[in-house]
């Protein structure tokens, strides 16, 4: 999932000689992503089974009460489209920084928890820039996940890299079956290697996540199964009420086919109303959501370099909003399903009305 949308089959980073702290509030290098020469990255684009290499640089931010982190990419036309690369092809409003300008991309959950839109302001480090445009990371790539992307260029003049370092390569490999010798290669000649792939994700998330995507089937089966019971026994109550009434329609000339689409129809738009009532409990509940505020510790675990201070340096918490956004397609499949769903079951149920002569209906009656 992690390399879905990614179109690479490796990540290469630096680890560090040793645990360290910030000092200093500002634009830093990650713990995790040291600097990567230029040799060392033309290297790693000529090792065997290698077919395409791009180079990040990746950088966190803290600032007072607020931690951020940028990546910087390349965004000449003939850049590789790989990792944080595809953000061009993510792009959701506005456009793509111009190369050397002080523009940036915002990603879109944490541009709507700051409001930031394609023109806003928006400070980092002691510089302001300004957002060029929106983009969606896709679903699984959340391993490239930045809160701003901006030049490549622009990100070495922040941090003071000389031209031409990366702290990230992502390659892409012409086997994917060859990816494990690809990796134990570049762990052998490049010095505290930490190189990611597909099975290394795998081994992280550990037995849990397999035990969730292996069961989910199941869980949703059951779910439906219940739900079609519960709309089967909706049906047969609303037959057992008004038996009498079909009785009638029978005396008075109805044919029993017309008493069966009748009932049907009845049934199909009673779940239709429903699926209606159903949709307005949702626009509630996540009306309810949109004005729910979330304190925001500073130090997430893994991720903020104030996790490694310890009584020093503190950022204060956040409290945000929780936007909740439903697409055309979270709102049709409910009613259309249910008015199908009963309809169908109202037509089933309603069958055995053919087996009854006009006499049996009479002494019902």
């Amino acid at each position: 999932m992690p390399f879905r949308n990614l179109g690479v089959d490796l990540i290469v980073q630096r680890s560090p000689t040793t645990a360290a702290v910030p000092k200093d509030m500002g634009i830093m290098l990650p713990y995790s992503a040291e600097p990567i020469t230029n040799d060392e990255f033309r290297r790693l684009a000529a090792e065997p089974g290698v077919t395409q290499a791009a180079g990040y640089v990746l950088l966190w931010n803290l600032g007072k009460g607020r931690f951020i982190s940028i990546s910087g990419i390349p965004l000449t036309h003939d850049a590789p489209a790989l990792g944080p690369g595809q953000v061009r092809n993510w792009l959701i409003k506005g456009r793509l920084p111009t190369p050397g300008s002080r523009e940036v991309l915002v990603e879109r959950h944490y541009g709507a928890f700051y409001r930031l839109a394609p023109g806003a302001k928006v400070d980092i480090g002691s510089e302001t820039f300004t957002v060029s445009g929106v983009v969606d990371i896709r679903e699984g790539s959340q391993i490239v996940a930045s809160n701003f992307y901006m030049d490549i260029d622009e990100a070495r003049r922040l941090a003071g890299l000389p031209p031409g370092l990366v702290n990230q390569v992502f390659l892409k490999l012409a086997d994917m079956a060859q990816t494990e010798t690809v990796k134990n290669r570049i762990a052998a000649w490049l010095p505290r290697a930490s190189v990611t792939s597909p099975g290394t994700m795998l081994q992280l998330f550990g037995g849990v996540s397999q035990t969730i995507s292996r069961f989910r089937a199941v869980a949703v089966a059951a779910g439906t199964l219940a739900a079609f019971a519960l709309s089967a026994a909706l049906v047969f109550g609303n037959l057992v009420e008004r038996r009498r009434e079909v009785a009638i329609l029978r005396i008075i000339g109805w044919e029993q086919q017309q008493v069966q689409r009748e009932i049907a129809v009845e049934m199909a738009l009673q779940g239709f109303f429903g699926g209606i009532l159903a949709l307005g409990l949702v626009v509630i509940g996540s009306d309810l959501l949109a004005h729910i505020n979330i304190v925001l510790p500073a130090n997430l675990p893994g991720q903020n370099p104030a996790t490694f201070a310890a009584g020093g340096f503190q950022v204060a918490t956040s409290t945000i909003a929780l936007p909740v956004s439903l697409t055309i397609w979270d709102w049709l499949p409910g009613p259309l399903i249910a008015t199908l769903a009963l309809g169908i079951c109202g037509w089933w149920m309603s069958a055995d009305l053919k087996a009854q002569s006009l006499w049996s209906v009479i002494k019902a009656v």
